[in-house]
């Protein structure tokens, strides 16, 4: 299962290049263009993924070989689209002669060796501290490879909800609400767990699911780096910028798991990149500055709007971020608008071509209102279909008044916000030293006593938690990151104090989606893998600031000596940030490469079951009994937080499996007399008064099992 799991990875890894070829921009002025190519590649093969679940579930026809035929079509679409691509490569203008396009060839050929031997030499000529964080980043990117493969998922979320629900589609055929007494299962996003639909069905299995989140990890990097440039950074700020999200431990235990944070921070990423390219091509005319670029807006409207849509149907927290990179987007435009000049004909005087032209900059702000039209429209064609069954199944677009209530912040109150503002950063923030860490905490609660409010108020607190907790800890729900936050927090200061004007918005579109993350969503344990996409974004702000404090020619005694501390206290960081990342792959939880839960030292079960080790038994016990009574239809009987995902796992293959409670008004569930066993976890006693008179009930503690009279 592993191996073909592999082999359809390696597939879309020839076909992602492909496409990139395919799409990459031919503006040579464009800034990274291959980086971009490769993100709005990955934007329309997810797109695409989520268009063919969506499409298919309508017609009740999610199945392999609709999967499969889908893909053949895409990977003919992509030779076709490469193809006329390479055509009008070698062709840019008709009735070349064949002197002409060899000698076009030629020239390519020449200018791709120049920019390896220039690749080379910078390569060889790099100083021996940037080779070492190559090597880091190397290190960790071969280990977090190594754990994403040989590991099988055993998230916690993903055993309640994430993979349970991609069951319920292939065995249903379709993404139609279910009845189940997880409502998460039918009510959160579900953008990546189309993604993992399509592995699920092409492979048979789950052998390749953590490679989904590791790829993304990829594709967040790939994006920040090209932020980092885009914002004025040069190689060393890129480095850095990579460097960061590297060894942050949150990165690194999400990027081989079934979670779907880093899913959501690449698309907010990649929606990033595109946005500030708006800001970063040149100018049309003399004077016109960043605002005043010539491209027209429908040139990455489609990107945009795929964008937002990948993001608004995987995560909505990712929207936060979304919204004001999009307003700064709209605005630039609008603002460059205004400033059309007319075109400098010949014989026109130099002061007529300055004036702006009205005519064209209405032109160009309708063109502007359009696209951004466009991109809410595209938006909404990928999150609509799962926006009308969450409005048909609960009444509201949001989902089921649990949902909202659970997770959302329910007060305007500036004391409660700014607590809850507070303690998300604190957890953040988190370290291993209990005076500094205590301290904090206790600070916070202070403070919201005099302020008269309750550090744990319900109104901007997740259930019945209770801070604080410990999260510095590296475990996948929680590991806090105190050097990248503090480092993103510096450099993202630095862009509001001295920056030029587009560092300052970028600065400014990131706080205020930490303020909306702090206005919406309750604090909870597991705050820090929720503002995953935020770490993405604010690692180039990092990187950028370390650039710049050791670049330049130190021409004082005082301006030595400042280089001189600044390269001391990056170094210190870049240590423990190496020394954090290497120890989260090593001993991270619940995922690692040594100690007593190794990877290499688990079976495939053992490993499903690290964060419960005392329910593998139980689980073991009652699927075995079941499964001797040669079952077709199986009842789940579960309480919201328990793990179903074992069942699919355990229980023979073809059996069909139904929950027996429900918490989606309008579908009951079915009888327990229509099933031929039931199973079930953590709610036991609902367990027992669904069991038909005169079955067999076998309580084992967190698990039970019923089958009829006579069975095992």
């Amino acid at each position: 299962m592993l191996n073909g799991a592999v082999l359809l990875v390696l597939w879309l890894l020839v076909l992602l290049p492909a496409l990139a070829y395919a799409v990459r921009p031919r503006d040579g002025a464009v800034l990274a263009p291959a980086r971009l190519a490769v993100l709005r590649a990955a934007l329309v093969l997810g797109a695409f993924a989520v268009a063919v679940v969506e499409a298919a579930s309508a017609f009740t026809a999610l199945t392999a070989t609709t999967v499969l035929i889908a893909w053949i079509a895409a990977s003919v679409a992509i030779v076709a689209a490469v193809l006329v691509r390479c055509v009008r490569d070698v062709a840019p203008s008709g009735g070349q002669s064949l002197d002409a396009i060899r000698e076009e060839l030629r020239s390519r050929r020449g200018a791709t060796r120049r920019t390896w031997r220039r690749t080379k030499s910078a390569a060889a000529a790099a100083p021996a501290w940037q080779w070492g964080l190559a090597c880091v980043i190397a290190i960790l990117a071969i280990a977090v490879a190594v754990l994403a493969i040989g590991s099988s998922p055993n998230n916690f979320d993903s055993q309640t909800y994430h993979l349970p629900r991609i069951e319920h589609w292939v065995q249903n055929a379709s993404v139609a609400v279910f009845p189940t007494e997880i409502h998460r299962q039918a009510d959160l996003g579900p953008g990546s767990e189309y993604l993992l639909t399509h592995l699920r069905l092409l492979s048979g299995g789950d052998g390749a699911y953590n490679l989904l989140q590791y790829l993304a990890g990829v594709g967040a990097i790939l994006a920040a780096s090209r932020i980092a440039a885009q914002l004025g950074g040069g190689p060393v700020a890129q480095l850095a910028t990579v460097f960061v999200i590297a060894t942050t431990p949150e990165v690194l235990l999400q990027a081989s798991s079934t979670q779907v944070d880093l899913v959501a921070a690449a698309w907010v990423a990649c929606l990033a990149t595109i946005v500030l390219d708006e800001f970063t091509r040149p100018g049309e005319g003399a004077g016109s500055g960043p605002l005043l670029r010539a491209a027209a807006p429908h040139a990455d409207a489609l990107y945009l709007g795929l964008a937002l849509g990948l993001i608004a149907v995987t995560k909505t927290t990712g929207l936060l971020a979304a919204g004001p990179l999009l307003l700064i987007w709209g605005v630039g435009r609008l603002v460059r608008d205004g400033h059309r000049r007319r075109p400098c004909l010949c014989g026109r005087s130099p002061g007529r071509c300055s004036r702006p032209d009205a005519s064209r900059a209405l032109a160009s702000r309708a063109a502007t209102v359009a696209a951004s039209l466009a991109i809410v429209a595209i938006g909404l064609i990928l999150v609509g279909p799962f926006l009308l069954r969450m409005h048909e199944a609960f009444g509201h677009p949001l989902g089921p008044p649990v949902l909202r209530e659970s997770i959302g912040v329910h007060t305007a109150d500036p004391r409660l916000l700014l607590v809850n503002a507070l303690r998300i950063a604190q957890t953040g923030l988190d370290t291993p030293i209990p005076f500094l860490s205590d301290g904090v905490a206790a600070a916070i609660g202070g403070l919201a006593g005099l302020m008269g409010v309750d550090v744990n108020d319900p109104r901007i607190t997740f259930g019945t938690t209770e801070f604080p907790v410990p999260a510095w800890y590296p475990d996948e729900d929680r590991a806090a990151y105190p050097l990248t936050g503090l480092a993103t927090l510096a450099g993202l200061i630095w862009f509001a104090a001295k920056g030029p004007r587009l560092r300052r918005w970028y600065a400014a579109a990131l706080a205020v989606a930490f303020l909306g993350f702090v206005c919406t969503v309750s604090w909870q344990p597991w705050v820090n893998r929720l503002v995953v996409f935020l770490i993405v974004l604010g690692a180039p702000a990092a990187g950028l600031l370390a650039a710049g404090l050791v670049k330049g020619i130190a021409t004082t005694v005082a301006d030595r000596r400042r280089r001189r501390a600044a390269c001391a206290l990056i170094t210190a960081v870049a240590v423990a940030a190496s020394l954090a990342g290497l120890l989260t792959v090593a001993y991270g939880y619940p995922r690692r490469l040594a100690g007593t839960f190794s990877v290499f030292s688990l079976t495939d079960l053992e490993e499903r079951f690290v964060r419960r080790q005392e329910w593998l038994p139980q689980y073991e016990q009652a699927a075995a009994a079941v499964a001797a009574t040669d079952p077709d239809t199986v009842g789940i009987v579960q309480g919201n937080d328990s793990w179903e995902y074992p069942w699919w796992i355990l229980l023979p293959d073809g059996t069909e499996l139904v929950a027996l409670d429900s918490v989606v008004p309008g579908l009951e569930p079915p009888d327990p007399e229509d099933v031929d066993a039931i199973v079930c976890a953590e709610d036991i006693d609902q367990c027992e008064r669904l069991t038909p008179e005169g079955w067999d009930f076998h309580d084992l503690g967190t698990v039970a099992y019923a089958v009829p009279p006579g069975g095992p």
